[in-house]
């Protein structure tokens, strides 16, 4: 007898589950939506902008709150960068919160002359750092900004320019900046003819006097005088 009433139980219970519906895991809707509807933050006027078929944007959590933030490069309206020369091209960064919206966070200076000539800029958000790359034919430097919660605002913490000097590459080299710990080390390479190869001198290590730099002070008049160029 409690064998039957264990049988009867069983095919109950077995019944029961073969009865239920397959509830789907339900996805991350959150970033789909966010990285789909970013452009509707976009000021009027702007749009992002456009290299080699490719949008200049990149997603992260730069402030560490949680939700998910965008840089990009945007343009005025209406221009490629890869095919004409726009007005303006700036440095944006979008600060996401709840319910999928982005508010604009900051805005850098005009960088037109930086980034045109069918140049290709890039962004990287690795961690909480904001990486932006350029190259051109005699030169690339790298600009490192970070969320400063002192300032509230993103702030320059390191940059890297390598120069590819002449033909033979003599007066080639790096400057790497740290502004954090406000120091400089300059390298350079000197073509030796007698030998007819590349030495490297001795780097040149100096303390820099600049206090933090905001994103928004940079422009086409300040950027090559804070990487080291000048």
């Amino acid at each position: 007898m409690k064998k039957i009433k264990f049988l009867f139980i069983t095919m109950i219970l077995f019944s029961c589950n073969s009865n239920k519906k397959h509830i789907p895991i339900k996805k991350d809707v959150k970033q789909e939506s966010s990285k789909k509807d970013f452009t509707n933050f976009i000021a009027e006027g702007f749009e992002v902008a456009v290299v080699q078929n490719e949008k200049k944007i990149a997603f992260g959590d730069l402030n560490q709150d949680g939700y998910q933030d965008f840089v990009t490069i945007i343009v005025n309206s209406n221009t490629n960068i890869e095919n004409t020369d726009p007005e303006e091209v700036r440095i944006a960064i979008y600060e996401g919160s709840e319910n999928d919206t982005y508010k604009q966070k900051a805005l850098s200076g005009n960088l037109t002359s930086a980034f045109i000539y069918n140049e290709n800029p890039t962004l990287k958000i690795t961690t909480q750092i904001l990486s932006i790359s350029h190259q051109s034919m005699r030169h690339d430097y790298e600009i490192k900004f970070r969320f400063e919660k002192k300032h509230n605002d993103y702030m320059l913490i390191g940059s890297e320019l390598n120069n590819y000097g002449n033909a033979t590459h003599d007066g080639a080299g790096n400057t790497s900046i740290n502004f954090l710990t406000k120091t400089k080390v300059k390298k350079t390479l000197e073509y030796d003819h007698e030998t007819e190869k590349l030495k490297e001198l001795k780097p040149v290590v100096t303390k820099i006097k600049e206090d933090l730099i905001s994103i928004t002070q940079i422009s086409d008049l300040t950027i090559y005088k804070i990487i080291g160029s000048e």
